[in-house]
C-alpha cells in the first residue's frame, strides 16, 4: 500500500471516496479541488482513503508548536478495515519530527476507533445558551467596533494575546478566520475597546432565524469588562431573537464563569476534541515546570521511534532537564491516549484519579510527575477546522 500526498488531478477521485464514506452528493461541477492538503491511501494505484491535512501554531504553557489537524477522514466503504486509514496515520506519526508536528488533533466521530491510532479526548466543548429576557442586569453597550478587514493585524494580536491564556488554543496570522464582508455573508465580527482605546475583545456571529437565536461563534476577550461590554452589545439584536448561545465553551472559559449567576442557562454538548503527542520530548522541554525541585521517569509506551523509551526529567525553578535512555527503571509508563489525557488535557490528575485512566501504570512515586502537569484551562480550538 503507498501512502502520500495527492497531486491536484487527484482530488476528484479524494472528493468521491470523501462522498461514499459520508454519503453526501458529489457535484462534477463544484467537486474539482481541495483547499488544504490531502494524505491518501493507495491500494494498486486506486484511492481509498484520505485525509485533509491543517497545518496550526498552538500555544503550549506559553510555547509556540505545531501541530497537524487531521479531518475530512474518510474511506472507500467497500475497502474498510483494509488498512488504508491506519496507514495514513502511521505516515503521520513517521514524519512527524520532520514536520516539526508536536501534537496531532482531531474530531472523533467514535472514541474507540482514534484511540487505536493513540488519541484521546482533550476536551468535551459546550454550548451555553442563555434567553436575552435574562440578561437585563448587563448593561446594553453599543461601544463596538464593526470588523472591516482594516483592523486585521489587530485582532490578529488580539486573539494571539487571548491565545496564550488558554492552553492549545491555536494562533492566527491571516484573515481567513474573519468575515469582512458581513452584509454578503450575514456573518458579523466586532471588537470591543477599551478605555485606553486597546481592542481586548472580539466576537463573531450569525442569526438562525428558524429558531430565532444569535448564535456566536467565538467570542475572546482579555478581560470582565471586555466580557459584559460584548454581552452588553449582543442585547441589543433581542428584537429579532430570543436566545442567546455562544459555541466552544469549556471549563474555565470567560462566560462559563458568570453563566452560573444567569437564570436559565442551559449547558448544550458542543462536540470535543482528541488529541496525541507526536513528539513527547518537545512537550516536556516546553511543559511549565514548578519551581520547587521534582524528579520523574516517564515510559512512553508508544511505536512511534521519537518517542519510545524512557524520558528522564529533572525540574527545578520552573525550567526541567530532559534525557532519554532506552530501558531502566520508571516511575509511571503511558500509553499514547493516555499521555494525552494526563500531559495535554489539562485535567490536573493525582496518582489516585490517573489510576482509572486506561494506559496508566504507576510503578514508583510519581507525584513530582503529576505536580508537572496540573490543572490548567485547555481549549483546542481554531475557526477554520471546528464547526
Amino acid at each position: 500500500m503507498e501512502v502520500r500526498y495527492i497531486t491536484p488531478d487527484e482530488a476528484v477521485a479524494y472528493l468521491k471516496v470523501s462522498a461514499a464514506s459520508f454519503i453526501w452528493q458529489f457535484d462534477a461541477e463544484v467537486d474539482k479541488e481541495v483547499e488544504v492538503p490531502v494524505l491518501a491511501a493507495f491500494n494498486g494505484g486506486k484511492l481509498i482513503a484520505g485525509a485533509e491535512m491543517f497545518d496550526f501554531k498552538t500555544n503550549y504553557c506559553g510555547n509556540v508548536l505545531n501541530a497537524i489537524i487531521v479531518s475530512g477522514i474518510c474511506s472507500q466503504p467497500e475497502e474498510r478495515r483494509t488498512g488504508g486509514v491506519r496507514e495514513i496515520f502511521n505516515e503521520i506519526g513517521r514524519t512527524a519530527i520532520e514536520k516539526d508536528w508536536a501534537f496531532g488533533f482531531l474530531r472523533p466521530f467514535s472514541i474507540a476507533c482514534y484511540e487505536k491510532f493513540g488519541y484521546a479526548n482533550l476536551n468535551r466543548a459546550f454550548a451555553i445558551k442563555i434567553p436575552f429576557a435574562n440578561m437585563t442586569h448587563i448593561p446594553r453597550n453599543t461601544d463596538v467596533e464593526l470588523y472591516t478587514g482594516e483592523q486585521l493585524e489587530e485582532i490578529c494580536a488580539l486573539h494571539n494575546k487571548c491565545a496564550f491564556k488558554e492552553n492549545l488554543l491555536t494562533l492566527r496570522e491571516d484573515g481567513k478566520h474573519f468575515c469582512d464582508k458581513p452584509l454578503e455573508e450575514a456573518a458579523y465580527t466586532y471588537l470591543r475597546r477599551n478605555a485606553s482605546g486597546e481592542a481586548d475583545g472580539y466576537v463573531r456571529f450569525k442569526v438562525n432565524r428558524d429558531e430565532r437565536i444569535l448564535v456566536v461563534q467565538e467570542l475572546f476577550v482579555l478581560s470582565k469588562d471586555a466580557l459584559y461590554g460584548l454581552l452588553g452589545f449582543l442585547r441589543n439584536y433581542d428584537g429579532i431573537v430570543n436566545h442567546l448561545r455562544v459555541r466552544g465553551q469549556y471549563q474555565g472559559s470567560p462566560l462559563s464563569c458568570i453563566a452560573d449567576r444567569i437564570d436559565n442557562a442551559v449547558y448544550e454538548a458542543d462536540g470535543g476534541v482528541a488529541g496525541r503527542i507526536y513528539n513527547i520530548q518537545k512537550l516536556l522541554e516546553s511543559n511549565a515546570y514548578p519551581e520547587k525541585h521534582g524528579k520523574f521517569s516517564l515510559l512512553s509506551l508508544d511505536e512511534f521511534e521519537q518517542n519510545k523509551g524512557i524520558f528522564e526529567v529533572e525540574y527545578e525553578n520552573g525550567m526541567a532537564t530532559v534525557t532519554h535512555r532506552e530501558s531502566g527503571e520508571y516511575d509511571i509508563s503511558l500509553t499514547p491516549p493516555a499521555a494525552a489525557r494526563l500531559m495535554l488535557a489539562g485535567e490536573g490528575h493525582d496518582a489516585h484519579t490517573a489510576s482509572f485512566i486506561d494506559g496508566v501504570e504507576i510503578c514508583g512515586n510519581a507525584d513530582d510527575f503529576f505536580r508537572a502537569f496540573p490543572h490548567r484551562v485547555t481549549c483546542f480550538y481554531d475557526s477554520l477546522w471546528s464547526t
